[in-house]
C-alpha cells in the first residue's frame, strides 16, 4: 500500500464527517419548512389558495417529491400553476403529459410570457429541430426584456443541445457573473467544461455549497464512494 493511501482515506472521512453534519441540519430545516407548508394546506381557510399551492409545488418540486408536488399543482388554475405542471412532468420525463398542459395554456393565452417560456422548455426535451425553436425564444426574451440568469440558461442549453458549447459558456458566465451561486448556472458549467475539456472542479465546488442535494453532486459522491470501497478492497 502506499504511504499516503491511509492519509487520504483519513483526509476523506473527515470531509465526509463535516458535510454529513452540514447536511443534517440542512435536512432539518427542510424537514421543519416542509411540515409547515402541510400545515397551511390542511387549512379549509387557506389550503387551496393558488399562491400557496405554487410554492409548495414549487418545494416538492425541488426535493423531487414530484408526485406529492403535483397533488397540488396538477388542477391548475391560473398560468403560474399550468407553467409549473410543464416543468413538473418534463422533470418526470412525461412530455406528454407536459404537452396537454402547455395546450391548456395556448387555449388561454398563447403569447403569455410563460406560454412561451413552456413553449422552450417542452421544445428542449423533444429535441432535433424544436432546439432551434427553443432558442429563438430565449433570444426574443432577452430583445424584450432584462437579460436574467433564466434566459442566459435558457440559451446556454440550447446552444449545448446544438453543439455550440464555446457560445454556451460565453451565455453561462455572463450568468455565473449576475449571481455566482445560482445552481443551474453551476450544474450548466460542470457540463459545458466537460464538453470543452476545461476544469470543473471550481464550478462543481460552488454547486456543493450551494446546493447539496443536487443531481451533479450526489452522482459525485456515490462515485467518490464506490472509489473509496475499491481501495478499501484493495488495500
Amino acid at each position: 500500500m502506499p504511504p499516503d493511501r491511509g492519509g487520504g482515506l483519513c483526509f476523506w472521512c473527515c470531509c465526509r464527517e463535516c458535510y454529513t453534519n452540514r447536511e443534517k441540519k440542512r435536512r432539518r430545516d427542510r424537514e421543519s419548512s416542509i411540515l409547515s407548508i402541510k400545515e397551511w394546506l390542511g387549512d379549509v381557510a387557506i389550503g387551496n389558495n393558488p399562491m400557496l399551492r405554487l410554492i409548495a409545488g414549487t418545494i416538492f418540486m425541488h426535493e423531487q417529491d414530484y408526485n406529492e408536488a403535483l397533488k397540488y399543482t396538477n388542477a391548475g388554475g391560473t398560468m403560474e400553476l399550468y407553467a409549473l405542471n410543464v416543468h413538473i412532468f418534463l422533470k418526470m420525463h412525461r412530455s406528454d403529459y407536459a404537452e396537454k398542459q402547455l395546450r391548456v395554456m395556448q387555449q388561454i393565452d398563447e403569447d403569455h410570457t410563460l406560454t412561451q417560456l413552456a413553449t422552450a422548455w417542452l421544445d428542449l426535451a423533444v429535441g432535433g429541430s424544436k432546439i432551434q425553436e427553443a432558442y429563438l425564444i430565449f433570444q426574443d426574451f432577452s430583445e424584450k426584456y432584462q437579460m436574467t440568469n433564466l434566459i442566459l440558461n435558457g440559451k446556454a442549453v440550447s446552444c449545448m443541445q446544438m453543439g455550440n458549447f464555446e457560445e454556451a459558456e460565453s451565455f453561462l458566465l455572463e450568468a455565473l457573473n449576475k449571481d455566482a451561486k445560482d445552481q443551474e448556472t453551476l450544474a450548466n458549467l460542470v457540463v459545458c467544461s466537460l464538453h470543452l475539456r476545461k476544469p470543473s472542479s471550481r464550478f462543481l465546488s460552488q454547486l456543493k455549497l450551494s446546493d447539496p442535494e443536487h443531481m451533479l453532486i450526489k452522482r459525485e459522491l456515490t462515485s467518490q464512494e464506490n472509489f473509496n470501497r475499491a481501495i478499501q478492497t484493495v488495500g
